[in-house]
């Protein structure tokens, strides 16, 4: 499967499938997913593994990513605004000039964060 199959799981908002595949693209020796400039706006990604992914510029508006592994991931001027990130690991994530009006980062891991 191509990144490409991969974000358009993400769209589909099957993440358990996306998660596997996440799995299988690491055990190939790959270690991120690009998902640079993506429209994931207003999606239920509860749960889903963006650990170390490329996210910069994405819009994630509205977006619920509830329990979400983003720890590593490069968020730089992405778009978070209203997103639910309610228990995510963002530890080590850039956010550096992102837009985070009325995210909720309730229990959020933000160890490590840059731009927050």
């Amino acid at each position: 499967m191509t990144t490409k199959q991969a974000y358009k799981l993400l769209k589909n908002e099957d993440v358990d499938s996306f998660n596997a595949w996440v799995k299988q693209w690491r055990k190939s020796g790959k270690k991120s997913i690009d998902l640079d400039d993506k429209n994931l706006s207003g999606l239920k990604l509860k749960g889903a593994d963006l650990a170390n992914a490329h996210l910069n510029g994405a819009n994630l508006r509205g977006t619920n990513l509830d329990g979400a592994n983003l720890e590593d991931a490069r968020l730089r001027q992405a778009d978070l605004r209203k997103a639910s990130l309610r228990g995510a690991n963002l530890s080590n994530a850039n956010l550096r000039k992102a837009k985070m009006r009325g995210a909720d980062l309730k229990k959020a891991k933000k160890k490590g964060v840059k731009g927050l």
